[in-house]
């Protein structure tokens, strides 16, 4: 079970997310207080869920649909670019 301060940083790193991929033209919509929808505006279905938890080491990660991690949590912009490069069609 997450810590009440644990479940708060979750929430704010997903907000963070959320804000900093609609700068980057992408639409984000927070659909729980660890998920994501990321897509690309006119894409249709072209979207994907991106979560917050932590790994084996208890450090938290982003985390893509099929389980396998992206980057630590507070790298903000760096997951941004690798959410990017797979919703945005080509």
């Amino acid at each position: 079970m997450v810590a009440e301060n644990g479940r708060e940083e979750v929430q704010d790193l997903c907000r963070r997310l959320s804000m900093a991929c609609g700068r980057a033209g992408l639409t984000a919509e927070e659909i729980a207080p660890t998920r994501i929808r990321v897509g690309f505006p006119g894409a249709g279905m072209l979207a994907e869920i991106i979560r917050c938890m932590p790994d084996s080491s208890e450090r938290l990660h982003w985390w893509w649909s099929w389980g396998d991690p992206i980057c630590p949590a507070e790298e903000i912009d760096q997951a941004v670019e690798m959410i990017v490069h797979v919703v945005r069609p080509e």
